[in-house]
């Protein structure tokens, strides 16, 4: 290796370390902030402490799980959207955390080895869902609310949490919170309010987006503890803080400790002790242990009403949710599912993947794909790549038979035609859909908000506009707002005026608590991938002259202001969509209207016939380019040969 190479290497070790070093482990301290001088948490806590009723000769309890995987459209198995296997690896690092079969459990030093504790819990998927049909207890759910998730992720999918522990696989965590995961202690929440673990998807398991190092491998380990009412070893607080050798953890045997953060010091005493920093409930890079103190306030949590944490693991739940040692599975029909890999957005000519997330396959399973519309496709691939050629509405059926029979299921796909310009004015009543398919957009949002609709106010002396508010949004969820496919290969990339979008807006601020987002996207591949060009925040939105405007603002003639967006890049692309992004909360009325294009327009067609034509070689009968010859002979670009022939 050279020096330069070798330079370069060891900045990439230490990036990646410092990376490490940012990452917080876990943000229940941080969550539990807002509840834990409560009267309801406090109550809660000590009827679990006078619940001390463990019996060390106890079965295991099994413990039902459900991983909801909320994704972005990626393939299974990439980014965010794991493979089954690497939740089959977390659940089985699970097992054997809880059970003392861990092999790193050899490494705890001398002082600690008489009081590691089994808890002595089971860890299933769930094999019957809420309504009673079978699942492998993986859920995959197409949602941006995987992107800096935190609670609001609970309101895409949930499962009662008296009887599943739900777990949210997601891209990353809210940065406000700043951690790899989190969860709530028991008796924190109540009402409609949903309990489990959120988790970035790089700290699930050991295989896939994860690796195996102790920090990522026993993070879920750690949650589980806060889960079942284990504190960090410090107490509650800030990790590495020396006023934590004032607290408590509740446990006895886990000595005082200011805790320790992604290192291993072995010899560490911060207060005064030598600390337990191979606990999982620290923050270091060797945790592998429970004590046996923790493992009796863990049980003291499962046999606890509170929560309902002793429901979980009762006879009555365990066949319930399919997790007893008696229920046989075997007899499921195939639960059919499946999703495309871009956000239902499929285009002409564009390669498309048709995700199968069935349950129920065996190695007997067989697949019978049909796409039916303008022209038939069939396929028999588990997760075919389709390309259509031809627009229109197609019905995507998917049939699955296994050795207990056949499920199918049909799904309605639009594939769009582009067209070669965009000039909306929304005087459609039937928007966003039109009778010319082609014509017409498409609206992505929480089925749980009213999003963009029609409104018969303009900005032109024409009907129409599209209009959306965040009054009653909750979790600042997106709304998205696609135009139609657009080829603007008739948009030039020369000298002439760049391409750019044009709009009307028309927007008041309804109080001062209002925080509005407007987003311009474009997209040059039917939607795989997006670029942003514009954004507008409450403030920079504002078109009226007066102040804020209440709950209903309807603009007048003078309160439309035209934006630009410059989207030159997209000039001469054959596949583009033009995304509104709109999210926020208690704001009133925003409006757009008059969506058009402007740009240095090219006749392809003319272009065409003019290259076409384009002399490449003229010479004279003696085969000199002499442009003086009265006989000479052109030759074009396209082969075509001419004579000609000047008479004096």
């Amino acid at each position: 290796m050279n020096l330069k190479k070798g330079f370069l290497f060891l900045v990439f070790l230490f990036c990646n370390f410092m990376l490490a070093q940012n990452t917080k482990l876990c943000g229940t301290d941080f969550v539990m902030q807002k509840y834990r001088n409560t009267p309801h948490f406090k109550f809660a806590q000590s009827q679990i402490i006078k619940n001390s009723n463990y019996n060390l000769s106890q079965n295991a309890k099994i413990i039902p799980l459900v991983f909801h995987i909320i994704h972005d459209g990626d393939s299974i198995g990439e980014e965010e959207n794991i493979s089954v296997d690497q939740i089959n690896d977390a659940v089985s690092i699970l097992n054997e955390d809880y059970n003392i079969l861990n092999e790193d459990l050899n490494n705890v030093v001398q002082s600690f080895e008489n009081i590691i504790g089994d808890v002595n819990v089971e860890f299933r998927l769930a094999r019957l869902d809420p309504s009673g049909n079978c699942t492998n207890g993986i859920n995959r759910v197409f949602s941006p609310l995987g992107n800096q998730a935190n609670d609001c992720v609970k309101e895409v999918i949930s499962w009662d949490d008296t009887k599943y522990v739900n777990i949210w696989v997601v891209e990353d965590i809210d940065n406000d919170i700043g951690a790899a995961a989190y969860t709530y202690l028991p008796g924190s929440l109540w009402g409609d309010q949903v309990e489990g673990i959120i988790i970035n998807h790089e700290y699930v398991g050991s295989i896939g987006t994860s690796n195996n190092t102790p920090y990522k491998r026993h993070t879920l380990s750690h949650e589980f503890g806060h889960y079942f009412n284990l504190e960090h070893t410090w107490g509650w607080g800030t990790n590495s803080e020396l006023d934590n050798c004032s607290y408590d953890d509740g446990v006895d045997d886990t000595p005082n400790t200011i805790g320790s953060y992604s290192t291993c010091n072995l010899s560490q005493e911060s207060c005064g002790n030598l600390d337990n920093i191979q606990n999982f409930m620290d923050y270091s890079s060797c945790t592998c242990m429970f004590t046996s103190g923790q493992v009796i306030r863990m049980q003291n949590c499962l046999n606890s009403s509170i929560s309902f944490r002793n429901n979980l693991w009762s006879n009555n739940n365990l066949w319930d949710t399919g997790t007893h040692d008696n229920y046989n599975n075997s007899n499921c029909l195939p639960s059919v599912d499946f999703f495309i890999s871009e956000a239902d957005r499929v285009c002409i000519a564009s390669p498309i993947n048709f995700i199968n997330t069935t349950v129920g396959i065996d190695d007997n399973t067989s697949f019978s794909w049909s796409f039916i519309g303008d022209e038939t496709q069939f396929s028999s691939d588990k997760n075919p790549e389709i390309i259509f050629s031809d627009p229109g509405e197609y019905q995507v059926t998917l049939s699955v038979v296994n050795d207990m029979g056949e499920s199918s299921l049909t799904k309605t796909y639009n594939v769009y035609n582009s067209e070669t310009n965009l000039n909306e004015s929304f005087q459609n009543t039937q928007f966003p859909n039109n009778p010319n398919l082609s014509l017409s957009w498409s609206i992505e949002a929480p089925t749980t908000e009213t999003t963009w609709t029609r409104s018969p106010i303009s900005s032109t002396a024409e009907t129409g506009s599209v209009r959306i508010r965040s009054r009653y949004f909750d979790c600042y969820q997106k709304h998205y707002l696609y135009t139609p496919n657009l080829d603007l290969s008739n948009f030039g990339l020369g000298i002439g005026e760049p391409l750019k979008l044009y709009f009307d807006l028309a927007y008041g601020k309804r109080n001062n608590q209002t925080n509005d987002l407007l987003e311009i996207s474009y997209s040059k591949d039917c939607g795989k991938t997006w670029q942003v060009r514009a954004s507008w925040d409450t403030e920079e939105l504002i078109t009226i002259n007066s102040g804020n405007v209440g709950n209903n603002f309807t603009p007048d003639s003078g309160d439309w202001v035209e934006k630009t967006v410059n989207i030159q890049s997209a000039a001469e692309e054959s596949d583009v969509i033009i995304k509104f992004e709109f999210s926020g909360d208690r704001g009133t009325y925003l409006y757009i209207d008059n969506v058009r294009l402007e740009g240095e327009w090219i006749n392809i067609q003319e272009i065409n016939i003019v290259e076409e034509n384009k002399i490449i070689k003229q010479f004279d009968l003696l085969g000199r380019e002499n442009t003086n010859s009265k006989f000479y002979i052109n030759i074009y670009n396209n082969g075509r040969v001419q004579k000609y022939y000047e008479a004096y």
